[in-house]
């Protein structure tokens, strides 16, 4: 290291020549960890006693690392980036053993604060066979001994103590890690539109609440009513409580139209069908809700004694005049700092009231009653509440006691089939659980396998509740549940909910990446830490269907990346583009981006990526990087030879990268991106050459490619039947499978997200269009979105007629096709659909 640069210098100039004309050797790539001090983010997380910074034992430069090997303490040196055991694959280091030597030393690496692979003696890699006494000996210690293949993730090393006594002072420097003598391979990007394909459904695209004006804009195609006030939604008063997140408060949403008509959950509902999407309501379960439109808090201070915190102690010396000083925050004072002792014996009474099944289905039954029933064209998705496990703690003013299996199974059962026998066209998601202790233990339990396990055959409550609605589903003839919700927040440091951009989150959160999908991926928290599996959540999520609901459709009803820059816009879109790929029917992200952010260009790179209103949409087929870690690749085919690229460079320098197709590419690939300097937009088109692309991606940018396949795989003409089912109904409510009738003037565009049981592979659907009600002579004219009407009509009617006729009716890649009349006046137009093809 230092001492080898400094002997290179003094070389005689005469050597020069000479070594110019021998082969340069390839250099290794060496990541220095410790070089008179911590270099490359390294940090120390060490638990003995040490300095970084003596003076007195060097092996070179002017400073070494002393540390005492006692009582199985350690020299713990961590990078929050991480070290790539691709790139790298050994440690290097220099120990010396002070006057005695022969210290017992182990060696390991480690991921999220545990060792990855196993720990050696030190020793075994020491010239000489031991740490040495009062001399430097280099310690080389391969990867592949320490049972760590390339490809493991670790992020740092230890030394640790082997004697569990006490031991004299060891010294290391000039610590490095090595990798292999050879050049960067390039990075390609492989697509073969034949493999892999899986259709990718609209509904992924989708977020909890945002404003009315930006859904208008963005037009999500779900929009959730979620969270944890709609736990204690009281539809009747539009009032809900703030919970454990702000003093267990009621609160009384403003400016009520005639109750409960016009309430903030109408207007909701109103806003999202009138944008053409879909609303996710969510229904309580939970048993209360707020009693009155007055201000109520669970813990009052008066009532039940003094507190850790009320509203106005939060605030400190100077609380606003709004706050109340009688709203404690159900936390004892002895609660320790940070913590919380809850107070028990409150009365739920002082905010609320009880409520069951009837209360659900009265709200259900208003929706119906505003919108239309789930089959004409109303409200279809209705959560079965939130975050369930969390009950004991978020709304423990009135649910203190932790839920557990059996108490989920009977309000899941109750309320899913008292809502499913009022309207049998809705489609229920459930259990909504926060993440992964309850995606597998149930509260009583905890986060470990526990009474009630044991008591429901030592089966996860995953899999019991999962094998509950099959058995009922079998028994009674009618599905329970349609989606499988799960919640997903990546639990690194700062990664998830937070706009800290630093180098260190942000390369963590672009690793989060894989915990949705990569069998080898431990996760680099307190769930990695604690020995868990790789959570690999959409495959485990389709594994527990397959296994124990077959038919059930899987959706993320919150998931969050960050709410920054670059890292979090970056990782918003490559997670939408997994969600594709792995196959998730539906998500919604917790909440909707900022308005006029990267983040939302995350969305528009989906939803409008040229601000015409063009989308990603089609069929997601095999794209395979030659490195992930830089580059995320995916590839979506559209319609006829159409291809949509999605390259994401995750590192911070530019990256040249070569995509290659089966069958080649040809033409010119328009360009479309995003930077941490500049918003998504056009950035220019490529040429292909000899069927391939080449091009140069910027620093941390998504880019999307809009290519033409030389060859496209033939399209696909399996044809499906279906039972019978209206689509669209124009005298059904307002909404975008409803009123108005449609005019001359004004053409219908319908998308089916997924009504009818219709999948998103759908390319073609069989219909029967019926004209109703014609005010004038005229003529009907089905064909797909994206394309011009043809030149023949599908029904011809006279005035006053009922006429109907069969069809075959193309879809854009959004799955939509247009209603077009021709006329003076109006018509009604039913679209029955019994059939698709993909």
């Amino acid at each position: 290291m230092k001492k080898m640069l400094g002997a290179a210098r003094k070389r005689p100039l005469a050597l020069l020549g000479a070594l110019l004309l021998l082969p340069l050797p390839l250099a290794a790539a060496t990541l220095t960890v410790y070089d008179d001090q911590l270099q490359n983010g390294f940090s120390d997380w060490s638990w003995a006693t040490r300095s970084l910074a003596q003076t007195g034992v060097v092996h070179s430069g002017t400073a070494a690392i002393s540390w005492e090997p006692d009582d199985w303490e350690g020299l713990f040196l961590h990078r929050d980036a991480g070290i790539s055991t691709t790139a790298y694959d050994t440690l290097e280091l220099w120990v010396h053993g002070g006057p005695g030597g022969g210290q017992n030393v182990s060696v390991a690496l480690i991921l999220g604060g545990s060792v990855a692979g196993t720990a050696q003696p030190l020793a075994g890699f020491v010239t000489g066979g031991a740490i040495p006494a009062g001399a430097w000996a280099k310690a080389v210690v391969p990867f592949a001994s320490l049972g760590v293949t390339p490809g493991t993730q670790v992020d740092g090393f230890w030394l640790q103590d082997g004697s569990g006594g006490d031991q004299a002072t060891v010294y290391v420097d000039d610590v490095a890690f090595t990798g292999p003598d050879v050049p960067p391979a390039p990075l390609t990007v492989s697509v073969d539109a034949s493999l892999d394909r899986r259709a990718i459904s609209p509904l992924i695209f989708g977020v909890n609440w945002g404003s009315d004006a930006q859904m208008a804009r963005m037009k999500w195609p779900v929009r959730r009513w979620g969270g944890n006030r709609t736990s204690r939604y009281n539809w009747q008063l539009d009032v809900d409580n703030s919970a454990n997140d702000w003093f267990f408060t009621n609160y009384a949403n403003p400016d009520p139209g005639t109750l409960p008509h016009g309430s903030a959950a109408d207007d909701f509902v109103d806003a999202t069908r009138a944008a053409g999407g879909q609303p996710w309501m969510t229904v309580p379960m939970l048993g209360w809700t707020p009693r009155d439109r007055v201000r109520r808090w669970g813990f009052s201070v008066a009532k039940y004694g003094a507190q850790q915190t009320t509203e106005c102690t939060y605030f400190g010396a100077n609380p606003p005049d709004w706050c109340q000083p009688d709203a404690g925050n159900g936390c004892l004072t002895s609660s320790p700092p940070g913590g919380c002792t809850p107070l028990t014996g409150n009365d739920p009474a002082d905010t609320s009231i009880a409520v069951g099944v009837p209360f659900a289905t009265g709200w259900t039954s208003h929706m119906a009653g505003r919108t239309g029933t789930a089959g004409a064209g109303g409200v279809r998705f209705l959560g079965l509440d939130n975050e369930p496990a969390l009950w004991n703690s978020t709304h423990r003013d009135v649910h203190p006691e932790p839920l557990d299996y059996d108490e989920l199974w009977q309000k899941t059962r109750d309320y899913a089939a008292a809502m499913k026998a009022q309207d049998p066209g809705v489609e229920t998601l459930g259990p909504g659980e926060w993440g992964w202790c309850g995606y597998f233990y149930s509260a009583a339990d905890g986060c470990a396998p526990g009474a009630d396990w044991a008591a429901h055959g030592n089966q996860s409550l995953a899999q019991w509740y999962l094998s509950q609605l099959a058995q009922y589903d079998a028994a009674n003839g009618v599905r329970l549940l349609d989606y499988y919700d799960l919640h997903f927040y990546p639990q690194g440091t700062n990664v998830a909910l937070t706009t800290d951009e630093s180098a260190a989150t942000s390369a963590r959160r672009l690793r989060a990446l894989k915990e949705l999908y990569d069998p080898t991926w431990v996760s680099e928290s307190w769930i990695g830490q604690a020995g868990a599996p790789p959570i690999r959540l959409i495959p485990m999520m389709r594994e527990l269907r397959e296994t124990h609901y077959p038919g059930t459709k899987l959706a993320i009803g919150e998931y969050n990346f960050g709410d920054g820059g670059i890292s979090s816009a970056m990782a918003q879109a490559e997670a939408l583009a997994i969600f594709g790929r792995e196959g998730l029917d539906l998500a919604t992200r917790w909440s909707a981006p900022d308005e006029d952010t990267l983040v939302e260009d995350a969305f528009a790179l989906f939803l409008d990526y040229d601000g015409a209103g063009s989308q990603v949409a089609g069929t997601s087929v095999r794209a395979t990087s030659s490195n992930v870690d830089l580059v995320g690749s995916y590839a979506v085919h559209g319609r006829g030879s159409t291809l949509y690229l999605l390259l994401f460079n995750k590192d911070t320098a530019d990256q040249a990268v070569t995509v290659s197709a089966a069958g080649g590419l040809t033409g010119d690939v328009t360009l479309f991106r995003f930077t941490s300097a500049a918003r998504l937009g056009p950035a220019g088109s490529a040429a292909t050459s000899g069927g391939t692309l080449a091009l140069t991606l910027p620093a941390r940018s998504a880019t999307l490619g809009v290519a033409t396949l030389a060859a496209p795989p033939p399209a696909a003409t399996r044809f499906h039947t279906l039972a019978p089912c209206r689509l669209f109904d124009s005298r059904w409510p307002a909404g975008p499978l409803g009123a108005p009738a449609a005019t001359g003037a004004a053409p219908r565009t319908v998308a089916h997200l997924g009504a009818c049981g219709l999948p998103a592979s759908a390319r073609a659907l069989s219909v029967n269009v019926t004209a109703v009600n014609p005010t004038a002579d005229g003529f009907l004219t089905v064909h797909p979105a994206d394309l011009p009407p043809p030149a023949t009509s599908t029904v011809n009617f006279r005035t006053g007629k009922v006429r109907a006729n069969n069809a075959i009716v193309g879809l854009s890649p959004a799955g939509a096709f247009v209603v077009r009349a021709g006329l003076s006046g109006s018509v009604d137009v039913i679209v029955d659909v019994n059939g698709w093809f993909e």
